[in-house]
């Protein structure tokens, strides 16, 4: 492990992704995490992990970011004890919560996205994973796969980034640390890094919430999903015309 993104869910945390792929590091975001080291991360929440359960899980990738690593940043950091911490965080709390009250609304309506839980055998383990993920966080009150991004407690989702910011800005070491403004571009974090700037435009992902939409086109890993939920729906399809001939057998 190389760099620590410490920023919490909903702080540019797609970009900063885009970014460190883009100067050549393997990034585990949080699909990786959950489809990777998933079962790991679930014994980490329910029952405990130390710091060689992190150093086992994530010593050959370069770059973590998003949830649930970002919350364990120190953890990590104890046990990756030369990585680099990168944080980054909304202007303003208020800013925060309509941005991550956007990305579940987003997340909620798209169904395509929501049917990979119950259509796919991945999707229902990894979305299963969530559902965890999300109860330690914010408080949900779901237990199923396909509700996995309902119920979130605005009251503890806004304490948790509260408490997240203040935790990293009071305890990650100074000599380790940026903090980083995506607004500021290539500069500061090609310095900080030791990288050369890359003749190419800075990114900028998941503008206005499309990330299961971004998650559908883009990912191999929900691409599979996908696949398997064609496969899914073909044998429903088959099922459903063989008792439809039997049903009309019946009535000849």
């Amino acid at each position: 492990m190389k760099v620590i993104v410490a920023g919490f869910i909903k702080t540019g945390t797609k970009t900063m992704a885009a970014v460190l792929d883009t100067l050549g590091y393997t990034v585990y975001d949080w699909e990786h995490h959950l489809y990777h080291v998933g079962d790991e991360w679930i014994k980490i929440l329910q029952q405990g992990g130390t710091k060689e359960d992190f150093r086992r899980m994530y010593e050959n990738v370069d770059v973590g970011v998003d949830i649930p690593f970002s919350v364990f940043w120190e953890e990590i950091s104890e046990a990756f004890p030369d990585a680099k911490i990168i944080f980054s965080q909304r202007t303003s709390e208020e800013a925060w919560e309509k941005s991550l009250l956007n990305q579940i609304k987003m997340f909620n309506t798209n169904w395509g996205f929501l049917a990979l839980s119950t259509l796919s055998y991945t999707g229902f383990k990894f979305f299963t994973k969530v559902s965890i993920v999300a109860r330690v966080l914010f408080g949900n009150y779901n237990f199923f796969p396909w509700n996995a991004f309902y119920g979130v407690s605005m009251t503890v989702a806004r304490k948790r980034y509260r408490d997240h910011c203040n935790s990293v800005l009071t305890r990650a070491p100074k000599d380790r640390l940026l903090i980083f403004d995506l607004r500021d571009g290539w500069k500061p974090l090609c310095e900080f890094l030791g990288k050369d700037i890359p003749n190419v435009p800075f990114p900028h992902e998941n503008e206005r919430g499309k990330l299961a939409e971004n998650l559908m086109k883009r990912s191999p890993i929900f691409k599979q999903m996908q696949n398997e939920m064609m496969i899914s729906l073909s044998v429903i399809g088959l099922i459903l015309c063989y008792l439809l001939y039997l049903s009309i057998g019946l009535f000849m």
